[in-house]
């Protein structure tokens, strides 16, 4: 791995600063500043590229994707912390690549497995990753912050898909936000050069010809692990999505590795996918009945009943582990 670049470090550090920019969608929308959201989310691989890979003006698509998420519904007051996967945009993934790409044109040189890095983030002492986040309907007033819940670059030779996160606390009243993180295929790992296997930086084919996303289509959710586990310093992140279906009640359990035991409080977000990407009203809102219970020393419950939506609902169960 090459020595970490400071001023890059600082500069991608993921939600380490709030950022209060007034955005488009509403005019209490704001959105992330240090790396910027641009068109839904593209700002994850347009900045690297201009700023670090010095790859400026690119196809969307000939190095980088975005991954974006749902919609995510946070309370006043409260802070939420959201694993992102790159294989949101997995050939049969969820919600799939059309989601993410919201109209935009692209090249088409994916699999983009890889997370987007550039160094270590000098706070959370992983990966410094590529991560944006905007706020939708609703009076949300975020800030971000640091994400500590663990870093998988992925390897885009191997095809495995890498995962990070988004971490933010909403000083303003009830809404929605998304999340999006930079993806990379094998040509944007060797014009980032940053914290890959030598074995991955290979030449690439040239762009082919840009492609356009169809028009808004319903959206397939299905269930999806984003797991984390840190063995040399002893900790884990465990997240999973459940697709939910309406009055349909399902319950699952998740184990901390073997020689961890669970930390702090059990904890899940709410995302819809709307099929036309813009954020739902919160007034109509999906409504999940969900209970969280601890089981025993390195586990944890979840039950979710599914009892009103407009729209594909799935629910992020999170849980950490450390050393026992």
């Amino acid at each position: 791995m090459k020595k970490v670049r400071t001023r890059a470090a600082l500069a991608a550090i993921p939600l380490a600063i709030g950022a209060l920019a007034i955005g488009a969608t509403s005019a209490s929308a704001n959105s992330s500043s240090q790396v910027p959201w641009g068109d839904n989310g593209s700002g994850t691989c347009s900045y690297p590229e201009s700023t670090f890979w010095h790859v400026g003006g690119a196809q969307l698509g000939q190095y980088c994707m975005q991954s974006v998420t749902g919609w995510i519904q946070i309370n006043g007051g409260a802070s939420q912390n959201q694993a992102i996967s790159c294989a949101n945009n997995a050939p049969g993934g969820s919600p799939g690549l059309s989601w993410s790409l919201d109209g935009q044109s692209y090249d088409n040189a994916g699999p983009w497995p890889a997370l987007a890095i550039d160094g270590t983030n000098p706070l959370s002492y992983t990966y410094a990753t590529f991560v944006a986040w905007q706020t939708g309907s609703g009076s949300a007033s975020l800030s971000g912050e640091t994400w500590y819940d663990g870093v998988t670059p992925g390897n885009a030779s191997t095809g495995s898909y890498g995962s990070a996160g988004a971490s933010v606390t909403n000083w303003g009243g009830s809404g929605n936000w998304q999340a999006a993180i930079g993806c990379v295929n094998t040509a944007g790992v060797s014009v980032s050069g940053s914290g890959y296997a030598e074995g991955e930086r290979k030449p690439h084919s040239p762009a082919r010809p840009s492609v356009q996303v169809a028009d808004a289509a319903p959206v397939r959710v299905r269930d999806k692990t984003i797991d984390t586990v840190d063995g040399k310093n002893g900790k884990a992140f465990r997240a999973r999505e459940y697709a939910l279906k309406k009055n349909v009640t399902r319950t699952d359990t998740r184990t901390c590795p073997a020689g961890m035991v669970r930390k702090g409080k059990l904890a899940y977000t709410v995302q819809e996918f709307p099929a036309n990407g813009k954020a739902p009203k919160w007034k109509d809102r999906a409504l999940v009945d969900v209970q969280l219970t601890p089981k025993g020393r390195n586990a944890g419950m979840v039950e979710m009943t599914l009892t009103r939506a407009k729209n594909p609902t799935v629910v992020q169960f999170q849980m950490r582990c450390g050393k026992a």
